[in-house]
């Protein structure tokens, strides 16, 4: 393959004249650069002189600095994009302080847009001091404000001796003609229409401006159609597979859009196309011109995930990514602890928290011999580091920054080339960061911190990679360059050309008066042909795609697209070829094996009641939390989770019965005597619910919960009061139970006393309840059943106390009447073959049940058989057990 990409015969005479050659991009001057250095190779030169070929916006630049080295223009502090950006943040920050008139929801781009603005005004050499172009200012309301932006970002630079790279090049106009004298003639390749001040500062300092020669080819043009975007992109990895193979001397070049996931999309399919997935991941033979913003690669992505430990609050996921992390010291990062440790995270049912909460649970979490994982040790390091309180300079965080990551290791060993590459990237942005202590005063952590992420954000990673067969290029980028194929994805009609986006702090007649960019269809129009035109006259061919339908939204080609000659390409399968080919070949093996090996016959097992739950609503449940330890992560929510709201009431009632004791206790209270009682109780719980939340939920929350609960409360006392006499002989009552070699340990919530000294054995809950969840071979809950069977002589009756808005009542069996809704007709309550006919014969039958279950787990029975539809709902256990997920036996069919 000849992997030439510019005909550098265009330029060897202006070279052998001594020119230097000015391009827009540092692309196509780095590609020049090559080809003119292969071309000295190849000619048998063992050295040469560097080729003068630079991009436009960095040799103004060098031209400013020779200047003020020799003493003709002033030196003056040059400000790097970041710090001219925080420049602005002041200015309107400042602005929005003295003004309620005029307000912003996203300063960031507000300061982008005001630089834009200024650099726009700046290069077509407007003199915005003028007052007309004052009174055109003041005629919109945007246009006026940015008015007074601008002069206090003027008059900042003047007191502080700073200037930005458009200053600069202004400055270049200042220059005496002198200046010209040893300047070599200037040669524009591929700069297209320059901006007024680029063209008068070159015209000052240059003896001789030319344009280079063009490339006179008159490619082939294709277009193709696909039906939406995935299938356009599918075809041209196809496309540039079958090049590569066929015609593997040419060269071919991709150009994509602007959207990050449109590239992130090819470049899975034409890894997928090149069998580049697995194990020959770094054999792609593709080169990706467009980087990623620098936050984003996993190397800086994990250091400011490590810095943001220094932080007030964090969030779960980001934890886990860290315990993920190969770029950190982090030893016990696979270790069970460290899954109980994130299984406890998850509990708590808050993807935001403190970080004093993630330090207490990374250093207390203990599993048998272990306690404390390696990133609680850190996270104390951090809470240690006292001047991390206090504020500093931007070049003092950054000295900071080095010492926190150095402290968890980062950034670990074995880093690739790209990793490196990465880690200069880093490096570059840690030292410019000083920069910002010319515009910034001290900051607090939080503040620094912020700016460092919004620095890294806005550096984009370009990674260097050597010359592939396949070059992926955005559209600037290709411009000049020559391939013998070009596909351009997304010709458009909506795209190509873009729309006109005129910039919101500029007059709209300024800026359609100068033709600035973006300002009008027109420019717009203009601006796409010439791109489409360089394509034209540098490749052999160029294909363009479009699809009928993007994001659902029909669509149309661009109308730059109607000399290009339709060419039919088949659709492609969603599916690899390959893949399914694979498919087919594969055979599965089935295997009935629901049991699981039984426990050891001296072992013992202690657990609660929820086992024999879980074992009775599906046995493959019961062995995989109790047996492989196997507990689904929660989930999150905002508030409080059913769970939480759950323990507030038990918490609540079980304070409240402390207090009245029994019936007659509730009995003599007056309305505000209730009143204040439940008031009591639900402060005591919401207290409780405060220290486990922390700072999650704020006071009107709390406010309206205990709100919530004290009218919950009123309706379950009123049923309350309608029973007869008892008193509360427990609260939060342990119990032991044997089953064979299950020892239980359960938790009553209350157990009340009758007067004839039978008691009442009450479960609370906040959902539906029914007696029918008792019955049959397997209970669906069997808790209270086990409470029963702990203490058969003495209960007189079992009942859920089932505390819902609306639907307070008492629901169970027994052999009083203890309450409302507890029955004693035992038979209507039974189902078939379950039939007793006393209140004695239904316990002990429940033991039998119970025994069974117990006797089950103890011998291995795990089938995934749940008990209803609705077991599975809330198991989360299904990527296990593969519920549902029926497979037909080889010969079958589908």
């Amino acid at each position: 393959m000849s992997d030439s990409l510019y005909d550098i015969d265009l330029l060897e005479p202006l070279i052998a004249r001594g020119c230097t050659l000015i391009t827009p991009n540092q692309r196509l001057a780095r590609r020049i650069r090559t080809e003119w250095d292969k071309r000295q190779a190849e000619q048998g030169i063992l050295t040469w002189p560097r080729l003068p070929v630079y991009p436009l916006a960095s040799w103004l630049l060098d031209r400013w600095r020779q200047a003020v080295a020799g003493g003709e223009l002033p030196p003056q502090l040059l400000l790097e994009a970041g710090p001219v950006l925080q420049v602005w943040r002041n200015v309107i920050k400042d602005s929005a302080a003295r003004t309620s008139s005029y307000h912003l929801l996203r300063t960031d781009d507000a300061a982008e847009l005001a630089e834009q603005a200024r650099q726009n005004l700046c290069l077509w050499r407007i003199k915005w001091q003028r007052s007309a172009l004052r009174e055109e200012f003041e005629q919109e309301t945007d246009s006026r404000i940015y008015w007074s932006w601008l002069e206090a970002f003027e008059q900042t630079l003047r007191d502080s001796g700073q200037v930005t790279a458009t200053d600069c090049v202004e400055a270049l106009l200042t220059l005496k003609k002198k200046a010209r004298e040893g300047v070599a003639p200037v040669v524009l390749v591929e700069c297209g229409e320059l901006a007024p001040l680029h063209r008068a500062a070159l015209e000052h300092i240059c003896p001789s401006i030319k344009s280079a020669p063009v490339p006179t080819r008159s490619a082939e043009r294709l277009l193709h159609v696909f039906q939406d975007r995935r299938e356009e992109l599918q075809a041209v990895s196809r496309w540039a597979v079958q090049r590569v193979r066929q015609e593997p001397q040419h060269t071919i070049g991709i150009v994509t859009g602007d959207s990050a996931s449109e590239q992130v999309g090819l470049e899975y399919l034409l890894r997928r196309e090149f069998g580049c997935l697995g194990d020959n991941y770094d054999a792609l033979p593709v080169n990706f011109s467009s980087g990623i913003p620098l936050s984003q690669v996993p190397l800086v992505r994990d250091a400011l995930a490590v810095l943001s430990m220094a932080l007030r609050r964090t969030n779960v996921d980001q934890v886990s990514r860290l315990l993920k992390s190969r770029f950190l010291e982090l030893p016990d990062a696979d270790s069970a602890l460290a899954q109980l440790f994130l299984s406890r995270l998850y509990d708590l049912g808050r993807e935001q928290l403190d970080v004093s909460e993630l330090r207490y649970y990374a250093c207390e979490t203990s599993l048998a011999e272990q306690r404390g994982l390696q990133l609680g040790k850190y996270l104390l390091d951090l809470y240690r580091m006292a001047e991390l309180k206090q504020p500093a300079l931007p070049s003092v965080w950054m000295s900071r920054y080095r010492t926190i990551l150095g402290l968890w290791g980062w950034p670990g060993r074995g880093l690739d080339s790209l990793e490196y590459q990465q880690m200069d990237s880093w490096g570059r942005v840690l030292d410019a960061f000083r920069g910002f202590d010319a515009v910034c005063g001290p900051l607090s952590y939080p503040e620094a911190l912020s700016l460092l992420r919004d620095t890294c954000l806005r550096t984009v990673s370009h990674p260097q990679t050597v010359d592939a067969g396949v070059q992926v290029l955005g559209p600037l980028e290709a411009a000049g360059l020559s391939f013998d194929h070009l596909w351009i994805i997304g010709v458009q009609a909506s795209v190509w050309p873009a729309a006109a986006r005129p910039n919101a702090f500029l007059p709209i007649r300024l800026q359609v008066r100068n033709d600035m960019p973006r300002a009008t269809a027109e420019h717009e129009w203009e601006f796409a042909r010439g791109r489409m035109a360089q394509y034209l006259r540098s490749c052999g061919t160029v294909h363009a795609s479009y699809s009928c339908f993007v994001d659902g939204v029909a669509d149309r080609a661009s109308p730059l697209l109607q000399e290009f000659a339709e060419a039919p390409i088949e659709a492609l399968p969603a599916v690899a070829v390959s893949w399914l080919e694979t498919q087919q070949r594969g055979r599965l093996t089935f295997e009935d094996d629901s049991d699981a090996p039984p426990l050891d016959p001296m072992a013992v097992v202690r657990s609660g009641s929820s086992l024999l739950e879980a074992q009775s609503n599906c046995p493959f449940s019961a062995f995989a939390r109790q047996r492989l330890s196997v507990t689904p992560l929660g989930t999150f929510g905002f508030g409080l989770s059913p769970a939480d709201r759950g323990t507030l009431l038990h918490e609540a009632l079980y304070v409240l019965w402390g207090e009245l004791e029994d019936h007659e206790g509730l009995a003599a209270l007056h309305a505000a005597s209730q009143a204040a009682a439940i008031s009591r109780a639900v402060e005591a719980a919401v207290q409780g619910g405060r220290r486990k939340m922390g700072s999650a939920l704020n006071e009107a929350f709390w406010v309206l919960e205990s709100e919530r609960m004290s009218t919950l409360l009123q309706e379950w006392l009123a049923v309350e009061r309608q029973r007869g006499a008892f008193k509360v002989a427990a609260r939060e009552h342990s119990l032991e139970l044997e089953l064979d070699r299950l020892h239980l340990r359960l938790r009553v919530d209350r157990i009340d006393e009758l007067p004839d000294g039978g008691r009442v054995i009450i479960d609370y809950k906040s959902s539906k309840s029914r007696t029918s969840d008792w019955m049959g071979e397997r209970p669906a809950r069997p808790q209270l059943l086990l409470y029963g069977v702990a203490e058969p002589k003495s209960a007189a009756a079992l009942g859920f106390a089932q505390v819902r808005p609306g639907e307070c009542r008492y629901v169970g069996l027994g052999r009083v009447e203890a309450a409302k809704g507890i029955k004693t007709d035992l038979g209507a309550a039974q189902k078939a073959g379950m039939l007793v006919e006393s209140w004695e014969e239904l316990n002990a039958r429940w033991r039998e049940i119970l025994a069974d279950l117990a006797d089950d787990f103890l011998s291995g029975k795990a089938a995934v058989d749940p008990l209803s539809a609705s077991t599975c709902t809330w198991c989360g256990l299904q990527p296990l057990c593969r519920v549902g997920h029926k497979e037909s036996a080889p010969g079958e069919g589908a």
